[in-house]
């Protein structure tokens, strides 16, 4: 993932990858949009918590698309909690 702190501008250039074949991962504009808000959030906007990063849940992409790797996006928020945490010290 990120090589230090997780910044606004590093999720708003993040790719995430696909899952493997034959599985289905998250869906992608959920995702895409919750990480909107967490670089909202990291910018010095919006109201979202560290516990909000951890305990976000994402439904499976439409029927016929892969969507986004889980474990990467878990990764991810994961380190968008700790910089959320870190904001909030």
């Amino acid at each position: 993932m990120s090589d230090g702190a997780v910044t606004a501008e590093y999720l708003r250039n993040f790719v995430f990858e696909k899952p493997p074949w034959g599985k289905r991962g998250y869906n992608e504009k959920a995702v895409g949009d919750f990480v909107a808000l967490c670089a909202r959030r990291l910018d010095g906007r919006g109201h979202l918590s560290a516990e909000d990063g951890r305990n976000v849940r994402f439904n499976k992409p439409p029927f016929g698309k892969r969507g986004f790797d889980e474990a990467q996006v878990d990764a991810l928020l994961g380190e968008i909690a700790t910089a959320i945490a870190k904001l909030d010290a």
